[in-house]
C-alpha cells in the first residue's frame, strides 16, 4: 500500500472509533466486529496499518463514515466529525506529555502480558476504559460525549465509550505516523475519496488489506 492508502486507513480508524462512540451514546449498542477491531488496535504495538486492521470488514464502519463525512454534512456526521477532531487534538496533547504517554504504554504492556480475557470481554473493556479515564480523561478540554442519558449512565456502556476513545487516540497516532495532517482533510478531500473507492474496489470486503 502507498502512503495515501495507509493514511486513509488510519484516518478511517479514527472515524470508526468516533462513529462507534456515537452509536453507543445514542443507541446503547454498536457494530460488534468493528468495535472488536478498534479495541484490538489499542494493544497491537505494530506501526503497520495493515497489521492492525487486516481486513476491510474490520474497518467497514470507519470507511463508510469517512466517505459520509467528506461527502455530506448531516447532524450525526457533525457530531462524529467533532469527536474525530477532538481525538486528533487530544493525541497532540498526549505526545507533549511524556509521563502520561509512558503510563499508558506501561499499562498496555502489562495488559498484553496478562491476557486473561478476550479484548471484547467486559473485564478487558472496563480496564481499557479505566485507563482512558485515569489518564487522557484528565486532559482539558475533555471530550464531552452527547447521547441518551440512559446509556451514558450505564457503567458498561460508559467503559465501552472510554475504551473506544482510547482506540481513537491510537488511530490518530497511527495516522500521524503515516504523515497525516489535519489540513489534508480539506485540501486532499477528493484524493481521499478516490483512495477509499480504490481500496474498496481492489478486492472483496473479506480480503486481507495487505493484499489490496
Amino acid at each position: 500500500m502507498n502512503k495515501l492508502e495507509n493514511q486513509t486507513l488510519a484516518l478511517a480508524g479514527i472515524l470508526q472509533s468516533a462513529a462507534l462512540v456515537n452509536q453507543l451514546a445514542s443507541k446503547g449498542i454498536c457494530h460488534s466486529e468493528c468495535s472488536g477491531a478498534s479495541l484490538g488496535s489499542i494493544v497491537n504495538t505494530s506501526s503497520n496499518v495493515v497489521d492492525i486492521f487486516d481486513s476491510k470488514a474490520e474497518l467497514s464502519v470507519g470507511m463508510s463514515t469517512l466517505k459520509a463525512v467528506l461527502s455530506k454534512k448531516t447532524k450525526s456526521m457533525q457530531t462524529i466529525t467533532f469527536y474525530a477532531l477532538s481525538l486528533i487534538n487530544l493525541e497532540k496533547k498526549l505526545m507533549k506529555n511524556p509521563a502520561l504517554l509512558n503510563t499508558i504504554t506501561a499499562e498496555i504492556n502489562t495488559f498484553n502480558k496478562q491476557t486473561f480475557f478476550e479484548i471484547t470481554h467486559t473485564n478487558s473493556i472496563a480496564r481499557l476504559g479505566e485507563l482512558y479515564k485515569s489518564t487522557l480523561g484528565g486532559l482539558n478540554p475533555r471530550i464531552m460525549v452527547k447521547g441518551e442519558q440512559l446509556y451514558l449512565s450505564n457503567d458498561r456502556t460508559a467503559n465501552h465509550i472510554r475504551a473506544l476513545l482510547l482506540s481513537g487516540i491510537r488511530a490518530a497516532s497511527l495516522w500521524k505516523s503515516q504523515g497525516g495532517k489535519t489540513w489534508h482533510l480539506l485540501i486532499n478531500k477528493r484524493k481521499i475519496l478516490k483512495t477509499i473507492e480504490a481500496i474498496e474496489k481492489s478486492a472483496s470486503p473479506s480480503d486481507n488489506l495487505a493484499q489490496s
